[in-house]
């Protein structure tokens, strides 16, 4: 049995008549410089500005309006039946800089004790929301209730909280938002200067980050990651009434950020692999650990990291054992495309090895060479380095020598202008404007994160040949004083599904005292519950967050056409909720 369907907009033109019809009536008043309405002083006082002069810009025909405007309407008329008036207008002129206005609100549903108001989320994580509870005492305040209620409908459950009145005052939130000082009226949201931001050559401090400098952001149309230039950089001092937080995923570097900067964060509970099929029909995404157990996540949501902090809090004075507890888990976005393979750039799988090994214990030398220096107990390595270049027609001498001490004897491995032609194709070799050494600023070229994984593979294999270590457990540790080759390393490695962790350290050289980084990775099985890898970025459980003692710089900036960044905390918006972000000169990332 066939049935033919054919568009129908019979209802669809009757809402829209109808939500066009309400935006009309208020369409007046929402220009009156006279009037402010109460959501005017509970939210950027900007916002105000520019309804004033582009009213259009305000209108919304969407599910997500419409669906509150409907549970709005249903729970009305539900509490009408119980005693309760409905949509209760309330006027109260107020005076400001010797000018009269007109404060203008409209309460949901009221009785004789307690004010009502009806309010729809995404999610029912973080409840109540401040401004909410704000705009709530407000209307306490103006009708001289004592008693409130916010009543919350989101997809996983319906909730209320009750809310005693506290003397405000209106008057004072009137100035602000007259004389325009609140934009915005909820602090803008900085990073830590040592905060990570994904570029072409992988992960970069955000104190690095100049203005022209090309970062990696989401295309807002294809979805896709895309490279972005920097049009302006912000930076600030951190405020006197502001906290920042410390972050620590699972296995990475922490991250530092202030309280109200929103992260991408989903959360997971154990649950019983038998039930698996009825979680995920149930909406659920699963994360299979063992035979017996798998981890059950919510819909990823971005929520402030003061929320998350909450959270995590409440959860550790729960009488339940501390694995059945909520499980906070963060997005660490990397880039997963392939553009090349190692043919593609003249590369066997010999020569990604002796680059690997190149980037770790090499050095340019004259004009027409570079030199390995490696310990005289790595005869096999030199040999097979031998080997490769008699392979590839690449010149090749050896020669062991004693150096001062710590070094002892090592050998001296000279390759000739081919190689170096080929390598320095793929190596940047930029000397340290303070060492005058190479090693802390060396790295590779953007088409080596573009690489097939198994291509990179034969890369960083040669890189712990030269400056790394491999335990009995079987995890590996490579140590290097360049920060952007250390990033460029995590980065290969996540594109192998492998989640390594970032630390850094100081250590004393004959040439000074400098930064020294130590990637740490494993891939014994039982490291991969740590993580979740998707097809761009990789969920991380939070093993840690804490408030975090900081009065310094903090940094963010803005990016041409696709608004946004990458960081380890996620994807990072410019002014991200706001309608009027596109003409905003107050504009800050969020």
């Amino acid at each position: 049995m066939s049935f033919t369907v054919k568009y129908s907009d019979i209802v669809l033109s009757k809402i829209y008549s109808r939500v066009v019809e309400d935006f009309r009536e208020h369409l007046k008043d929402s220009t009156d410089p006279s009037i402010v309405y109460v959501t005017d002083l509970v939210s950027c006082s900007q916002k105000r500005v520019f309804r004033q002069k582009y009213p259009e810009l305000v209108f919304r025909f969407d599910p997500i309006a419409l669906l509150g405007a409907l549970v709005h309407r249903g729970l009305e008329e539900l509490l009408k039946e119980y005693g309760f008036q409905n949509e209760v207008e309330i006027v109260k002129e107020v005076e400001v800089n010797g000018k009269k206005y007109i404060i203008k609100g409209r309460v949901d549903s009221l009785n004789e004790d307690c004010v009502v108001e009806i309010k729809t989320a995404r999610s029912d994580i973080g409840l109540p929301y401040e401004h909410h509870i704000n705009q709530l005492q407000i209307y306490l305040n103006l009708l001289g209730k004592q008693k409130g209620v916010l009543i919350y409908v989101t997809p996983d459950r319906i909730t209320e909280f009750f809310i005693e009145k506290k003397d405000i005052n209106i008057n004072e939130l009137l100035k602000e938002t007259i004389d325009n000082i609140k934009h915005p009226r909820w602090s803008w949201e900085c990073l830590h200067p040592d905060t990570l931001v994904f570029t072409p050559n992988g992960f970069k401090p955000i104190k690095f980050i100049k203005e022209g400098d090309e970062i990696i952001g989401v295309d807002n149309v294809t979805k896709k990651y895309k490279v972005a230039v920097v049009t302006k950089v912000i930076s600030r001092k951190v405020k006197s009434n502001e906290k920042c937080f410390l972050i620590e995923p699972a296995g990475l570097n922490h991250i530092v950020i202030t309280e109200n900067h929103p992260i991408l964060v989903r959360f997971s509970k154990w649950g019983n692999v038998r039930d698996a099929i009825s979680y995920k029909q149930r909406g659920y995404d699963v994360q299979v650990t063992s035979k017996t157990r798998c981890r059950v996540f919510t819909e990823p949501q971005w929520l402030t990291v003061k929320e998350v902090y909450e959270i995590i809090e409440e959860e550790k004075y729960k009488n339940i054992s501390r694995e059945y507890k909520v499980q906070p888990w963060m997005y660490i976005p990397y880039p997963t495309e392939v553009k090349y393979r190692a043919s593609d750039l003249g590369l066997t799988s010999e020569l990604l090895w002796l680059l690997g090994l190149t980037i770790a214990d090499g050095s340019l030398k004259g004009d027409f060479s570079i030199r390995l220096t490696i310990g005289a107990h790595e005869e096999k390595v030199k040999d097979k380095v031998e080997e490769i270049a008699s392979n590839h027609g690449i010149s090749c001498s050896s020669r062991l020598r004693v150096l001062p001490p710590p070094h002892g004897k090592v050998f001296f491995i000279d390759l000739g202008v081919k190689w170096r032609k080929l390598a320095s194709k793929f190596i940047v070799w930029e000397k340290d404007q303070k060492t005058g050494r190479y090693a802390p600023r060396k790295h590779f070229v953007n088409e080596i994160l573009y690489m097939h994984p198994d291509d990179q593979k034969k890369i960083v294999e040669g890189m712990v040949t030269g400056d790394g270590h491999i335990y009995a457990n079987g995890s590996f540790d490579y140590t290097t004083t360049s920060p952007k080759l250390a990033y460029q390393l995590v980065t290969m490695l996540l594109r192998q599904k492998i989640l390594p962790s970032l630390k850094s350290s100081h250590k004393q050289y004959g040439w000074g005292e400098h930064p020294v980084f130590h990637v740490r990775w494993s891939e014994h099985k039982k490291r991969k519950p740590q993580a979740w890898f998707t097809d761009n970025g990789v969920w991380v459980r939070i093993k840690k967050i804490e408030s975090y003692p900081y009065e310094g710089e903090v940094y963010n900036f803005e990016v041409e056409n696709i608004e946004n960044y990458l960081t380890p905390a996620g994807i990072v918006h410019n002014c991200r909720y706001c309608t009027f972000a596109k003409i905003c000169p107050y504009k800050v990332v969020e």
